[in-house]
């Protein structure tokens, strides 16, 4: 038994190289991806322009329901604070002129702070709920099903009753908690992930080695000659020269006009990739996931230059 102990070994290694072979890649470029929020707030749009938001209008006049005139400016007014703090949607304090970008409308269904004291306790309840809706001139229709409701609870020793915060202090935390709700939606979520990448021997290996190093500039160099050659069938070469680029994208880039062009070309060498080799996972994703930060976080700013050269034609501010 003993002599075949060592073959046994030999096997179980070899076994263990394979299967560690066949699992997730652990080389590779970390990259920035931008994926679509996956939690809902009941916010139902019925036209396709719900992604990308890049501006909006909340004001006073946009707040209707059961509150008054000063209420309708700080709900305004928080709200406006909840869209400049996503860094994705820019809050406009002027309505547009022409639908030049949204509306977000409020209605108020209930607002109330209530404090009571019971023996040696004292207590503050907020709550507040709201229908929403978010329109631009036929372009962007979208409201929530159900009201959004926010309730909020306090309590202290009525000897420490400074540790509550203030009513208008609830009121805040509850509209802004409700804002953030409904626009979360439409701003897409960043996070770091590592792109791998492919080994198939030649100029791929050699690129792949750059670019699990970290030069992924010089590894577009080592790629570009072969990847635009619009005759090259190679996959695992495409879609390394897409990595090197994505990489780039987010190391060496110091403007989002050299972001969205590495971002481009990257997306254009994926789904070259993709379409010759439909199977591996790895490219469908990374392809996917390269259009969508372009047609979404990309093209935000886009709009955001346009809608900006018509709010200058209007003299408005350009933010909050």
């Amino acid at each position: 038994m003993r002599r075949y102990i060592p073959f046994l070994a030999v096997l179980l290694c070899l076994f263990l190289a394979a299967c560690a072979a066949t699992g997730p890649s652990k080389k590779g470029a970390l990259v920035n991806v931008y994926r679509p929020n996956p939690v809902k707030e009941a916010m139902v749009c019925t036209t396709p322009g719900e992604q990308g938001i890049s501006y909006m209008y909340v004001g006073p006049e946009t707040v209707t329901g059961k509150v008054v005139g000063e209420e309708k400016r700080i709900i305004a007014q928080y709200a406006r604070a909840v869209l400049g703090q996503t860094r994705f949607i820019n809050p406009i304090s002027v309505p547009a002129m022409s639908g030049e970008y949204p509306d977000l409308s409020i209605r108020v269904h209930r607002l109330s702070v209530k404090t009571k004291k019971k023996g040696g306790r004292i207590t503050r309840e907020g709550l507040f709920q709201a229908s929403f809706s978010i329109r631009q001139a036929g372009m962007i229709e979208c409201s929530t099903s159900d009201p959004v409701l926010i309730e909020k609870h306090y309590e202290a020793p009525v000897y420490k009753k400074e540790r509550l915060p203030s009513p208008i202090r609830v009121k805040e935390a509850m509209v802004k908690e409700a804002v953030k709700r409904v626009v979360r939606q439409f701003v897409p979520v960043k996070s770091s992930v590592l792109r791998p990448i492919k080994t198939d021997g030649g100029l791929t290996d050699k690129a792949a080695q750059m670019i699990d190093a970290g030069n992924c500039m010089g590894a577009y160099e080592v790629l570009k000659p072969a990847a635009n050659d619009p005759k090259c069938e190679d996959p695992a070469l495409l879609y390394n020269t897409g990595v090197a680029l994505e990489c780039m994208a987010w190391s060496v880039a110091n403007d989002q006009k050299t972001q969205v062009r590495y971002l481009t070309r990257a997306g254009e060498f994926y789904k070259r990739a993709a379409i010759m080799k439909p199977e591996d996972r790895e490219m469908q994703n990374a392809m996917k996931e390269v259009f969508y930060e372009l047609d979404t976080f990309f093209a935000s700013f886009k709009r955001q230059k346009t809608t900006g050269k018509s709010l200058d034609e209007y003299k408005a501010p350009k933010g909050y």
